[in-house]
Order: structure tokens, then sequence, then C-alpha cells
């Protein structure tokens, strides 16, 4: 009797359906070298890794999956790995050296926990808009609306909840039209704005800076027009760096073009020459205000150090999207980075030794 797994039964298919093709259902590892053998596949319980290792050998036909455990899909759903975007609330505090103030940082707490909540309410009304394209997706058809494991009934349920819990958050810290602002601009960008060139970077730029401006008033340390000039062209530089992550993924792939977007693969060199131009006027920005006289530092000295700090931050994320490591978000790709890590605490023992007493 043969034993029937792996490379033997994908063998034995070849032989018998050498003519028609066949499609196969499996579920592991030891059934891939039936999968390349195969015409189509049908994934049927897999993990992340064995999908998408099925998914590089054979056109997937249908993925199978179990909804018992509904509580680490609907986190997975919430995107929570995502919040960290919200620290942008702390950086006026951070930046008028009000560390002590207690009231301040109460109010950005709040504001921080709307800015969450109402994220990642938007985020389950964008991949429930974006469902079919996120199935043709390499990435996202393993989110968990497109991947099956999820009801969509759970997402139409949560959002209103999460939406009337960010309001209540927002007015505790008195920054209540910058998450009607921020819903606003986001659901526009997930239904209409992100399939307009250029808008959609101008847009995504600004849901970064909304964050910015609402941590000021909640704190009371109003955003200074320095800090809005330099975050004005790094906010765009990580818009674009979104943008060419996307488009040299479908270039990896021979496609032309993202499903409801308005690139094409033919636009990615003029977006990088956009982008890394931002990242430039970011950086000079910071030089003209570390020697300007706004500056408020016992040691504005040291402040010369961030300088290349930033520029070389930055053009360590642009060599990331060169080489095709970005995986969409540049935000995601700096919190799991051990350089990027490294050179946050740099930053921030610079800071802290400039503003020190003599």
């Amino acid at each position: 009797m043969r034993n029937l797994r792996g490379k033997t039964k994908a063998q034995v298919l070849a032989e018998r359906f050498r003519e028609q093709g066949f499609a196969y259902a499996g579920s592991d590892r030891t059934d891939l070298p039936i999968w390349r053998q195969a015409t189509r596949a049908v994934l049927v319980n897999t993990s992340s890794r064995v999908a998408r290792a099925a998914a590089t050998a054979v056109s997937v036909e249908a993925e199978l999956h179990t909804r018992a455990a509904l509580l680490p899909a609907c986190i997975k759903a919430l995107r929570p790995y995502q919040w960290i975007k919200n620290l942008l609330v702390f950086i006026p505090l951070i930046t008028a050296h009000a560390l002590d103030d207690a009231r301040g940082w109460r109010s950005a707490l709040l504001l921080f926990a709307a800015f969450c909540t109402i994220a990642s309410g938007l985020y389950l009304v964008n991949d429930l808009s974006d469902l079919a394209a996120d199935r043709h997706h390499p990435y996202k058809r393993y989110r968990p609306f497109a991947q099956g494991t999820l009801p969509l009934i759970s997402g139409v349920m949560l959002v209103p909840i999460l939406c009337l819990l960010s309001l209540g958050l927002a007015t505790m810290s008195g920054a209540t039209w910058a998450i009607v602002l921020y819903a606003g601009a986001s659901t526009a960008y997930s239904f209409r704005l992100k399939q307009w060139p250029l808008i959609d970077l101008f847009t995504l730029a600004g849901l970064y800076t909304i964050r910015l401006f609402a941590g000021g008033e909640a704190s009371g340390y109003r955003v200074s027009m320095w800090l809005l000039a330099f975050s004005s062209f790094f906010f765009f530089s990580l818009a674009v760096i979104k943008r060419v992550s996307e488009l040299m993924a479908v270039q990896a792939r021979d496609e032309k073009a993202v499903p409801r977007r308005a690139y094409v693969v033919s636009d990615l060199q003029i977006l990088q020459l956009m982008g890394v131009s931002a990242t430039f006027v970011s950086v000079l920005v910071l030089a003209l205000y570390v020697q300007s006289e706004a500056i408020r530092y016992t040691r504005p000295t040291l402040l010369w150090l961030i300088v290349p700090l930033m520029l070389f931050w930055q053009c360590r994320l642009w060599f990331a999207t060169a080489r095709g490591n970005m995986h969409d978000d540049p935000i995601t790709y700096t919190a799991k980075d051990w350089i990027s890590w490294l050179s946050g605490i740099v930053l921030v023992a610079i800071l802290t030794l400039a503003a020190a007493p003599l």
C-alpha cells in the first residue's frame, strides 16, 4: 500500500489528471507539493505562512476557515498596532517642555484613546468597503473580513459602538472637533479620495496633521509654525512612501496598477522624486529652526545632532522602500525596526540633555 501524502500523492494525482488538471483542497505544509502540481487550490484552515506559500505556487480558488476564534479575529480587525500613529497627540506637550503638566497629559491621554477607538472603527469601515480588492491583494487578503474569519455583521455592529465611545472620550479631552474632522476626512478617503492622484497623498498627510493639532488643543500647547512646517513635509513624505511601497509590490507581481488606486507602475519615478524631496525639505526646516531665535533650550547647540539623525532615519525608510521591505506602512515598519527604535532613543536623549538646566 502506498502512503498517499505529500510528494507521493502529488505524483499520483498528476499522473491521473495530466490532461484536464485538478483542483486540490488542503490544509498544511504537506499539501504544498500537491498544490504545485494542481491548477487550482482550496485552502482549509491554513496558517498565513502556508497560505502565502500556496499562493506563490498555484492559483488559490477559495479559502475556508472556521469562525470559532472570533475574539482574536476581532482584535486583528481593529489593528491595534496602528495606534502608534496616535502618539502624535503628545508631541506638542513634549516640544513645549510640559512634562510635569498633569492636566495636559490627562487631556492628551483621553484624546489618544479617542483617536485609537475612532481609527479602529474607520479601519473596519475601510475593510468592509474594500472587501473585493483586499481579497486579491497579496497581504490584505489575510485581513479577517477578506479571509472570512470574522462575520461582516460583526464589523457593522462594532463601527457605531467605537464611534460613540470615541466621541465621548474626545468630549472629555476638549477636542471633539478633531475627532469629527478626522472621521469625516478618513471616511471620504476610504470611499473616494484615495482614488484621486495627489489628493490621496495630501489627505493622508492631513490625517497625521490633525492628530498633531488636536494634541496641542487638548493639552493647551498649540502647535508652532515651525513644527507645522516640519511636520507637513515629513507627513507628506510618509504618505508617498506608502504609495510607492504599494506600487513596487504591484511591479513585482508584473501587474500595472493597484486596485481602487489612481496610480500605475509608471508613476513610481515621479512619486519617489516627490517623496525624497519632501524628506530633505523637512530636514532643512528642522535645521532652520535649530539656528533660529525661537529655540527655547538651555543647550541649543546639541540640537544640531538631531538634524543628521532625522536625515539618516528618513533616508533609511526610503532605502527600505526601494528594496521592497516596507510592506505598505512606514509607521508599522518603524515599530518593528530596531534601528528606528535606537534612533528614537538617541533623539530623546539629545532633547533631554539640551533641555536640562545648566
